[in-house]
């Protein structure tokens, strides 16, 4: 176990993690005209897809203050550190540090959501959050 680091705080938030990810998978089979079309639709990836990505930045943000690591400046910090610290691998923190751009964009810039992007996150990159969630659990296993 590693000092500092509340397991079960982050057992909490990987369960939610995986929840919501679940939730994502069971809207990829909305055909992309009707997630177009349908402002209902796109709330429930935008939403499902924010709340998913900062979860894993609470998570991300939990591990590095316990582990004293404290110059987190912006959320783009917390991946680029978890990459830089082996606590996920350096070339998956470099794949999902656009996680958190579009983060931002679901946030503050709604209204110049690429559609298509979001639904492709949806349909192709899900697998993302099931990796992070196991290196994460494979970190703390570990005990460094």
């Amino acid at each position: 176990m590693i000092k500092g680091i509340d397991q079960e705080v982050i057992q909490k938030k990987l369960q939610e993690l995986k929840r919501y990810v679940k939730e994502l998978e069971n809207l990829k089979n909305i055909p992309f005209d009707e997630f177009s079309s349908s402002l209902t639709k796109q709330w429930m990836f935008h939403h499902g897809l924010q709340l998913s990505i900062q979860l894993l930045l609470d998570i991300g943000n939990h591990i590095l203050a316990a582990i004293g690591e404290n110059q987190i400046e912006e959320y783009v910090d917390v991946i680029d550190k978890l990459g830089e610290k082996g606590i996920i691998p350096i070339d998956f923190s470099k794949r999902i540090r656009g996680m958190v751009g579009l983060r931002n964009i679901l946030v503050h810039e709604y209204a110049d959501i690429d559609l298509h992007k979001v639904y492709d996150i949806v349909q192709n990159k899900l697998q993302d959050f099931y990796h992070f969630a196991e290196y994460i659990v494979d970190y703390l296993s570990e005990g460094k």
